[in-house]
C-alpha cells in the first residue's frame, strides 16, 4: 500500500533503472528508507529493444520497492533531451517568458508542438543580463516511457532531467564546496558533465559511456555484447600510465589498455567542452572533479582522471547529505552511492524547492493535470446545468399554453417567410459565387509572395557566415528550366495556362549552388548541417535524408592554403511541384 509521508523516485537510465524511496526529518533532511537498481541486458545504444526491457525493468523495480500506486517522480537521461544555455538582454519579469520562446523557437532543432520544454534561470548579471538554460524532449520518446511507468501501476507526478536532478543533489551534498568543480556522471550510453560555480551551472552531454567500452572489448576479443560487460563488471580496470607492471593475466591486461584507451577518448572530449565552457560561457576551469555514474565504480578510474587532467578526483557520495535507514544496508549504500546522485536530486524535487526545476511533462501527464484544475469549475458548472435544467421544465409547462396560442399566428406566417427564404437562398447562391471568385484571387496574391516566403525560410537556417548560397535553379527532370533565380529573371509560380494555350511546365526540385569557407577536412559538416536544416522544411520532401545524404548533397573538399571556399550542391524535392509560365 502506498505510503502518503514516503516520496518515490525513479531514474530511467540507459542500461538499469534505479528506484528509492525517502523520508524526511522533523527539520527537513532526507532519510533514505530503502533503494533498488535492476540491471538491462543488451546494448543501450540499441533503441529497438529499449522500451520491452525498460518495461521488465520497471514491473520488477516496483515489485521490489512496492511502490505500486504511489505519486512518483521519475528522471529522463540526458541523451535524448537537447540542452542550451543562452544569454538574454535584461528585460522585465513579465516579458521574460515570451523572450525565451522566441529563443527557443531559435535553438530548439524541433518544432516547438513536437516537444515538451521548460527553462530555468541560472544567473542575473548586474546588469542586468539573464542566462537560461533551455531544456527539450520530443514528446514521442518522452510518452513512450511515461506510458511504461504508468503501465506499472505508478502516479508519475513530474519528470526532470537526470544531469539538472544530479546539480541539485550535488548542491545539497556539498554545500560546502565553494570552488569550481566539476561533476563527471559516467554513464552507459553517454556521459554527462555538470560544471558548478558557486551558484551558477552548466551541462553538456558527451555520447562516450560505458556502452562503448564495452563494445570495444567485445571487438577486441570477438565476444558478444553481454560476455564482455560480464568481464569488464568483474576483471576489468582502466591500465594505468607510466612504468606500471602489468597484470599477470594477458587477457586482463590487454582489457585493461583498451578501456583506458576509450576513456582517454572521453578525457579528450571533456577537455574541449572545459574549453568550452571557459571560452564561450565565461565560465571558470574546474579545480575539483567528482566521479559519478555506475561507470565510477572501474578499477583505477579516479587515478586515471587524477593523471590526465592534473586535479584532485574524488569519487561523487550521493548520500552525503542523506541519512540511511536502519533498514538500508549502510556497506552496499556506501558502494551504490555514487550512483544516487539522480535519486536524491529526484527526492528533494518532491519535498519542494531546488535550486534548478526544469520539468519535461508528457502529454498524459499535462491532461491530467488540466482536468484537475478545470474539477472545481466542473463541478459548479454541473450544479448550473441542473439547476438550469429545473427552471427550463417549469418554464416549458408555462409556456406550453402560450405557444399553442401563438401556433396559428405562425402558421399565418409561414407563406410569407417561404418567400423570404426563396429570396434567401438566391442571395446565398449569388454569395458563393462571389466566394469562389474571392478564393481564387486570394490564390493569386499567395502565389506572388511564394519565393519571397522560401528565400526568408531558407535565410532562417543559416547560423552563421561559414557557408552562404550562390544560386538557385528550379528543375524538371533534373534540368534547368529557366534562368537562375540569383543572377537571372524567374517567373513566379502560376496555376494558369500560358498565352499560347499550352500547360505550364512543373518543376519537382530546386537546386542550390553555394560556398562553404575553410580548408581544413571535416569543414564540409556545415555544408550537411545546413541541408539536414533543409531537410524538415515544409517547402521539401526529404523525409529520406539520412538514408541518401550523398544524393542530394554534393560537396567540393580539398585542402589547398590559398583557396577561400568550396563549392557545393544541395538537389531538393519540392513537396507541391510548381508551375512555370
Amino acid at each position: 500500500m502506498a505510503d502518503p509521508t514516503s516520496i518515490a523516485v525513479i531514474n530511467l537510465g540507459s542500461q538499469r533503472v534505479g528506484g528509492a524511496v525517502f523520508g524526511r526529518t522533523a527539520g527537513g533532511d532526507l532519510i533514505l528508507k530503502r533503494y533498488e537498481f535492476v540491471e538491462m541486458d543488451g546494448d543501450p545504444s540499441v533503441d529497438v529493444s529499449r522500451l520491452p526491457q525498460l518495461k521488465v525493468a520497471l514491473s520488477e523495480l516496483v515489485s521490489k520497492l512496492k511502490i505500486r500506486g504511489q505519486k512518483t517522480w521519475c528522471a529522463v537521461p540526458g541523451h535524448p533531451v537537447f540542452s542550451r544555455f543562452v544569454k538574454l538582454p535584461p528585460v522585465q519579469g513579465d516579458k521574460l517568458s515570451q523572450i525565451v520562446e522566441f529563443e527557443a523557437r531559435q535553438n530548439v532543432p524541433w518544432q516547438l508542438d513536437e516537444v515538451s520544454w521548460d527553462y530555468e534561470v541560472v544567473t542575473k548579471s548586474d546588469l542586468g543580463e539573464v542566462e537560461v538554460v533551455l531544456a527539450a524532449m520530443k514528446c514521442e520518446p518522452l510518452n513512450e516511457m511515461h506510458q511504461e511507468v504508468v503501465s506499472c501501476g505508478i502516479k508519475v507526478v513530474g519528470v526532470d532531467v537526470g544531469p539538472l536532478a544530479l546539480y541539485n543533489a550535488f548542491r545539497y551534498s556539498y554545500p560546502d564546496v565553494d570552488e569550481p568543480a566539476l561533476v563527471v556522471d559516467l554513464g552507459a550510453r553517454s556521459t554527462n558533465l555538470v560544471f558548478v560555480e558557486g551558484e551558477r551551472f552548466f551541462t553538456r552531454n558527451l555520447l562516450v559511456g560505458g556502452a562503448a567500452v564495452t563494445n570495444a572489448i567485445g571487438k577486441e576479443f570477438s565476444i558478444s555484447f553481454p560476455e564482455a560487460e560480464r568481464q569488464k563488471c568483474s576483471q576489468g580496470f582502466v591500465a594505468l600510465g607510466g612504468a606500471v607492471e602489468d597484470h599477470p593475466d594477458e587477457g586482463v591486461n590487454a582489457m585493461s589498455k583498451v578501456m583506458r584507451n576509450s576513456m582517454t577518448r572521453l578525457h579528450a572530449e571533456i577537455m574541449r567542452t572545459i574549453t568550452f565552457y571557459r571560452s564561450q560561457q565565461g565560465g571558470s576551469a574546474p579545480k575539483r572533479i567528482f566521479l559519478a555514474g555506475g561507470g565510477s565504480a572501474a578499477g583505477y578510474i579516479a587515478e586515471f582522471f587524477a593523471e590526465k587532467l592534473k586535479l584532485p578526483v574524488e569519487v561523487f557520495n550521493g548520500l552525503r547529505g542523506v541519512q540511511p535507514d536502519r533498514g538500508v544496508n549502510a556497506e552496499a549504500a556506501k558502494v551504490d552511492a555514487p550512483a544516487l546522485g539522480e535519486l536524491v536530486g529526484l527526492a528533494l524535487r518532491g519535498m519542494g524547492s531546488c535550486p534548478c526545476e526544469i520539468e519535461l511533462v508528457p502529454d498524459a501527464l499535462a491532461a491530467s493535470r488540466d482536468a484537475a484544475r478545470r474539477a472545481p469549475a466542473l463541478v459548479l458548472a454541473g450544479f448550473c446545468i441542473l439547476g438550469a435544467l429545473a427552471a427550463s421544465i417549469f418554464w416549458f409547462k408555462s409556456a406550453s399554453a402560450a405557444i399553442e396560442g401563438r401556433a396559428a399566428l405562425m402558421q399565418a406566417d409561414g407563406a410569407r417567410l417561404s418567400k423570404l427564404a426563396n429570396d434567401i437562398r438566391q442571395l446565398e447562391i449569388k454569395q458563393e459565387e462571389l466566394r469562389v471568385r474571392s478564393s481564387q484571387l486570394e490564390q493569386v496574391v499567395t502565389d506572388r509572395s511564394w519565393w519571397a516566403r522560401l528565400l526568408n525560410d531558407l535565410n532562417q537556417q543559416f547560423e552563421n557566415d561559414l557557408i552562404w548560397l550562390t544560386l538557385i535553379e528550379p528543375l524538371k527532370d533534373d534540368k534547368p528550366t529557366t534562368a537562375p533565380l540569383w543572377g537571372g529573371s524567374v517567373e513566379k509560380p502560376t496555376s494558369e495556362p500560358t498565352k499560347s494555350g499550352a500547360p505550364a511546365a512543373p518543376v519537382y526540385k530546386l537546386r542550390l549552388h553555394g560556398l562553404y569557407r575553410g580548408n581544413a577536412e571535416g569543414e564540409q559538416k556545415v555544408v550537411y548541417d545546413f541541408a539536414a536544416k533543409l531537410a524538415i522544411m515544409d517547402a521539401f520532401i526529404m523525409t529520406d535524408f539520412e538514408a541518401k545524404r550523398d544524393q542530394y548533397v554534393k560537396v567540393d573538399t580539398g585542402v589547398e592554403e590559398d583557396r577561400y571556399a568550396y563549392h557545393f550542391e544541395i538537389t531538393m524535392p519540392l513537396r507541391t511541384p510548381l508551375q512555370f509560365k
